[in-house]
């Protein structure tokens, strides 16, 4: 199984919209039980609460000290050029310089570009500061595109935008299907992402849209692949090609991920039996639903409920 950590920086005066856009599909995630260990913090600076710029007081988890591996996740808002002081650029760029992966939502591009990060790199900022951030960094390449990718740095100028870059990212750690479904949840409309990945709804995927709401109506009756090609009208060999161009897997394997993420929410928001569990998600036993669980997640359902 492996690993996903996503450290939170924030700092003073940031956008609650922006904060909620990059973390919530990530939640979501998580809450699916895709295939990875997926786990985030809030930091600050000095481990001191922040207040954002509605002024919404956020305690974090810890202080700023991202484990090996973290992927780093700078959110700043207004006030941002207080927040540039030599100590705290030094630990910022150590701290980028030894991640995977550098996300700067917002205003927090111009963090990095102060601490010397983005030189010869594409990047983007809110709009507002956007003639400023081109005039004070020549040697960053500044462009009004909605997020950009440059490298192993990630920026984007917003809360509409935030979105559009965590399901881009979602979609290249953990898969069509996860970034799919994330965007479902939010009513995410793909069609107004500037760049990116091949769009999730593409032409012919109202097939798919049907074949997922037929899988949806049918979590305790599963229908075979057969049966679910029939119903959407295509062949099943279209079908099973439609699923792995579109989400990256079989129709069957998304199906077993769809109702065990279904038992995964009973288990944790229920107090029903494993049995009663398993038959509402369309499982032969208590003791099947178990094995799928625990092959596919690495853990069982009484972990989560032991929580």
């Amino acid at each position: 199984m492996s690993s996903h950590l996503f450290e939170f920086l924030l700092f003073e005066g940031f956008s609650n919209m922006v904060l909620a856009s990059a973390l919530e599909p990530l939640r979501d995630v998580g809450l699916r039980g895709v295939d990875a260990d997926l786990s985030w913090r809030i930091t600050t600076l000095d481990g001191a609460a922040v207040r954002s710029s509605s002024g919404l007081t956020v305690t974090p988890d810890a202080a700023f000290a991202p484990a090996q591996g973290a992927t780093l996740v700078l959110v700043a808002g207004y006030h941002m050029r207080d927040q540039l002081a030599p100590a705290a650029l030094t630990r910022i760029r150590q701290a980028a310089r030894a991640a995977p992966l550098v996300v700067a939502a917002d205003t927090a591009p111009w963090i990095l570009a102060a601490a010397g990060l983005l030189e010869g790199h594409q990047a983007t900022i809110h709009w507002q500061e956007f003639d400023s951030f081109q005039e004070s960094f020549a040697n960053v390449a500044v462009t009004p595109a909605r997020f950009v990718r440059s490298g192993k740095f990630l920026s984007c100028g917003g809360a509409s935008t935030a979105l559009d870059m965590m399901l881009d990212l979602i979609h290249d750690q953990f898969g069509a299907a996860a970034a799919f479904e994330a965007s479902n949840m939010f009513l995410y409309d793909p069609n107004r992402q500037a760049h990116g990945p091949q769009r999730l709804r593409d032409r012919g995927s109202p097939k798919l849209l049907a074949a997922l709401d037929t899988m949806a109506s049918h979590i305790e009756t599963p229908l075979t692949t057969f049966e679910l090609a029939d119903q959407v009208g295509l062949a099943e060999r279209t079908l099973n090609r439609l699923f792995h161009r579109e989400l990256g897997m079989g129709p069957g394997k998304y199906y077993k991920l769809l109702r065990l993420g279904r038992a995964r929410l009973l288990a944790e928001e229920t107090t029903l039996s494993q049995e009663q569990i398993a038959l509402r998600c369309g499982f032969s036993s208590g003791v099947a639903l178990a094995r799928s669980f625990q092959q596919t997640y690495q853990r069982s359902l009484k972990d989560l409920r032991g929580a």
